[in-house]
């Protein structure tokens, strides 16, 4: 009878030790889990930005587009009018004809803001927030392995089950690597 009292009071000490080790890792995964959430809502606010941010380029490249076709159709109409009747007129025609050219030239080559200077910068903002958007998935993955992890260890505390309190050790594991990869890789957990 002794000995059936003391190997009750080991295993309730045990199973007490492993509610500890249990509410230890569920602090450690809500903390890892804040801050992987905090890495994704960063993440969305910067994939925002590069979205505003490209199609503003986007816009200024297409008005510079506009703006050049008209001058230079505008350019073309007149040259193919009649010559005017008075040498004035034709020299006033020449010098907007050379003026429309010069503004269809400024327009397409303009430097540092040609259409391709801004192309480049759209496209670097679309670059950055194709990454940004990696890394939101990543850390949205990690976050969910954290939240997994918390549920399991959870549930080891309440049932003393040293396989759950494993399976939570693991998938906190596995969501402290896509924490990591969202912040250094993101595009190796593209899965």
């Amino acid at each position: 009878m002794h000995e059936a009292l003391e190997h009750h009071e080991h295993a309730e000490h045990a199973a007490h030790g492993g509610s500890k080790r249990a509410a230890l890792l569920v602090a450690v995964l809500a903390a890892l889990l804040a801050i992987c959430e905090e890495g994704a809502k960063n993440s969305e606010i910067r994939v925002q930005e590069n979205s505003i941010a490209a199609a503003d380029a986007w816009s200024q490249y297409q008005a510079k587009s506009v703006r050049a076709t008209i001058s230079r159709d505008l350019a073309e109409l007149l040259a193919t009018l009649d010559p005017p009747q008075s040498a004035e007129a034709a020299s006033k025609r020449a010098e907007v004809i050379k003026q429309l050219r010069a503004d269809e030239a400024h327009y397409e080559h303009a430097p540092g803001d040609s259409k391709d200077v801004i192309s480049v910068r759209a496209h670097s903002f679309e670059a950055a927030r194709d990454y940004a958007l990696e890394q939101t998935h990543t850390f949205d993955k990690g976050t969910a392995a954290f939240e997994l992890g918390i549920v399991l260890a959870t549930a080891s505390a309440i049932t003393v089950s040293g396989p759950l309190f494993i399976g939570a050790v693991g998938v906190g594991v596995a969501g402290a690597v896509l924490g990591l990869l969202g912040l250094l890789a993101p595009g190796l957990a593209a899965f």
